[in-house]
């Protein structure tokens, strides 16, 4: 069977089922965070990571597209693992996984500008800006995802607000 692991788990009184450490580890599941339980052809349960921000059904492109539009810097919207927006290079970063660069600075729970030598890559692979700006979307407290402006012409501190207004502009979405 495709996607066996050979691990088997007993289901508690509670109705509860240990995911194992080291898949856990694999699919960058953390304490706390939310999973989605799925039916499938009545008679499979699937788990699959929760995004708060893929549950927006498109609109989170749009809003890419809507701020690239006014800006001409990339914008990308990422969830906790994934990029799930972009509005320019598209092939570059759209459902890519993000960097862990870029998920410390989405931690840190602060906006920041960053120029020059500071540009981060955003999945880890060799992407070109001259600036960028990055804003965590927050929601209940928790960090969902994030806002990732990228600019060839050098945004400066004002790409900085303009993410991290729409960063609490899609916060303010669920």
């Amino acid at each position: 069977m495709e996607g066996t692991t050979g691990i088997v788990r007993r289901v508690d009184e509670l109705g509860r089922v240990v995911i194992p450490k080291e898949m856990r580890r694999t699919l960058r599941i953390k304490e706390g965070e939310e999973m989605e339980v799925c039916v499938y052809n009545n008679s499979q349960i699937v788990l699959k990571k929760y995004s708060a921000i893929k549950a927006l059904k498109d609109f989170e492109q749009e809003y890419a597209d809507a701020i690239f539009q006014v800006t001409g810097n990339n914008t990308l919207i990422c969830d906790n693992d994934n990029i799930v927006a972009c509005a320019a290079d598209k092939n570059l970063y759209l459902s890519k996984q993000i960097s862990p660069a870029l998920e410390k600075l989405l931690q840190s729970r602060k906006s920041v500008y960053l120029y020059g030598t500071d540009v981060i890559s955003v999945t880890g692979e060799k992407e070109s800006g001259k600036d960028m700006a990055v804003a965590p979307i927050l929601f209940k407290g928790d960090i969902i995802g994030g806002v990732v402006l990228i600019s060839q012409k050098g945004a400066g501190e004002c790409g900085r607000a303009i993410a991290e207004v729409a960063a609490e502009f899609l916060s303010k979405q669920f």
